[in-house]
């Protein structure tokens, strides 16, 4: 083989074969070589761009100073063992990346006939602290998206198209793997609409802003305009940042065509599927359809001469009403979805589109209401928030519904001059019942422990799982430290008290950090960092207790 030339962080190629020079430059796996001492010599280009190193911090023992202390000498003395030995091993161990963020990896490796080692790293953080189970709450949210005859789409933040339904294909008439990649509102919004993308899109990339709900005009192959009705939901990484962004949509086309028609002669079309209502401009009900009648139970003999208001379900307050008369007065135009009830006290909710009917010298004569019965989507929006903000094994609020939680009560802190408590923890000995009961025991004991730690905290704060055994409790307003000790102490002694698992008794007391912000940092990151570094100085330091990050800064 030709050769390539050695650099300080890269051996001369000569010694090595083809197949493993090929292998070394996989992004998804990360090599390397140790020689007949122990020491690094090699390392792949995909570990310089995986850690955010040069290569060359990584040689001689470089690389150890990287792995978590807990893993150090336990991985080492196995690698060592099996250099010696000349066998094959397998090692589970954390290393830090340059930005500070620990990631557990498995190494297998073999030994090379000159004495040294060769091993390869693959990054399974996702089965060892919880983001199997955003993919797996990833993998429902698709199934639910392709059962349901509403529209379905998953687009990443440049507004790339990455999963489709048949609803989506059957109204752009474009097959799956036409859509797949393509900027779904770049290429089909109309003309007459463009000016949405800049606001959903600045710059190419999706607003922080992004509206939870939004029309929009899009056009089908055949160049037939369609109008949507979206309701868009986040989905965030396992760091908090967002990663896609979820869109449910409704063909509300007919729905507008059929408006339009009562604007210009104030008719009730009986042969629409739609429950329509018109009003006088004093709020009483003029006339209603059969499809009114069939949706809200009530007659035309017993809705028309009466308000609206026998509609109402309570479930809105009176500022939610006023903000539709302002927007329908000042534009004409109101719509969204509401909460109503119907004459047998049944609540349901719906889409809801009003508009004000003028004559032919543009004065307002009277109001029209179109709406229809939205179950089935609020339904699915339901199950797909529980699949992104919640876990799904013990129930309890994931990591991107405690950053958005945390993310309040640190802004409503700063403007009200209070502070936050944090606690972060995990259970002590959990992998020992997990390796020596398995996998379902260790569910068991995740789920029983979740009941305690929400018993022992107020409803007003929230017990969230990260993923593994961590979990971190969220005080969002927080007292002084012996409030917050106490709260730490309830939990720690809630914990204490042994379990029965699978006809066995186990134990896992827990170890607690607690960080106040803005005390110990003004960066929910940073706040969650400091609280981990908390817990992890209890975990040194016997376990079962709780300690204050201050009190280490201190």
């Amino acid at each position: 083989m030709k050769n390539i030339g050695a650099s300080p962080c890269q051996p001369d190629m000569t010694a090595l074969d083809q197949e493993f020079h090929f292998l070394a430059y996989p992004d998804h796996v990360l090599l390397f070589m140790l020689d007949g001492d122990g020491r690094c010599e090699f390392v792949s280009p995909s570990w310089s761009l995986f850690t955010g190193r040069e290569a060359v911090r990584e040689l001689g023992d470089g690389w150890l100073e990287h792995v978590h202390a807990d893993d150090r000498e336990r991985l080492a003395r196995g690698l060592d063992e099996a250099r010696r030995a000349r066998r094959e091993v397998r090692l589970l161990f954390r290393s830090r990346r340059e930005d500070g963020i620990y990631r557990w990896f498995v190494s297998q490796g073999m030994p090379r006939p000159d004495g040294g080692y060769a091993g390869l790293c693959f990054d399974v953080t996702a089965y060892q602290e919880g983001e199997a189970e955003a993919e797996r709450a990833a993998q429902h949210m698709i199934s639910l998206l392709r059962q349901t005859r509403l529209i379905g789409v998953v687009l990443d933040l440049r507004g790339r198209v990455q999963f489709s339904n048949g609803g989506l294909c059957r109204l752009l008439q474009c097959p799956g793997a036409e859509l797949m990649d393509c900027h779904l509102f770049e290429r089909h919004l109309s003309a007459g609409d463009r000016r949405l993308l800049a606001e959903l899109y600045p710059g190419g990339v999706q607003s922080a802003q992004f509206p939870a709900e939004f029309e929009s005009e899009l056009l089908a192959r055949d160049g037939e305009a369609r109008r949507i009705s979206w309701h868009a939901m986040t989905l965030r990484d396992f760091s908090g940042r967002t990663r896609n962004t979820v869109l449910i949509g409704d063909d509300v086309t007919e729905l507008h065509r059929a408006e339009e028609k009562l604007s210009l002669s104030a008719r009730i079309f009986d042969a629409s599927n739609h429950a329509i209502v018109v009003t006088g401009l004093d709020g009483s009900i003029l006339a209603v359809n059969d499809a009114f009648t069939s949706l809200t139970g009530y007659t035309r003999e017993e809705a028309v001469g009466r308000n609206p208001r026998i509609l109402q379900s309570g479930r809105h307050d009176a500022d939610f009403y006023r903000q539709m008369w302002t927007t329908l007065l000042e534009s004409g135009h109101w719509y969204g979805d509401i909460w109503d009830r119907r004459k047998d006290g049944s609540f349901y909710p719906k889409y809801l589109s009003i508009s004000v009917i003028r004559n032919a010298a543009g004065e307002p004569t009277s109001y029209s209401g179109i709406f229809y019965d939205i179950s089935e989507r609020k339904t699915i929006e339901e199950r797909l928030d529980r699949l992104a903000h919640y876990d799904t094994l013990t129930g309890l609020p994931n990591r991107c519904l405690l950053l958005d939680r945390l993310e309040q009560a640190t802004g409503r802190a700063l403007r009200q001059g209070g502070k936050v408590g944090l606690l972060y923890l995990d259970l002590d000995h959990f992998k020992q019942v997990n390796d020596t009961l398995g996998h379902g025991a260790g569910d068991e004991l995740l789920k029983a422990a979740a009941v305690r730690m929400r018993s022992a905290v107020r409803a007003a704060d929230t017990v969230a799982r990260l993923g593994g055994d961590e979990f971190v409790v969220l005080i969002p307003d927080a007292g002084s430290d012996a409030d917050l000790a106490r709260v730490a102490e309830k939990i720690v002694e809630a914990l204490a008290p042994p379990y029965e698992i699978e006809g066995t008794t186990v134990s896992a007391e827990a170890s607690v950090g607690v960080a106040i912000f803005p005390d110990d940092g003004v960066d929910i990151h940073e706040l969650m960092k400091h609280a981990d570094a908390a817990m992890y100085q209890v975990k040194q330091g016997g376990r079962g207790f709780f300690r204050f990050y201050h009190e280490l800064a201190g």
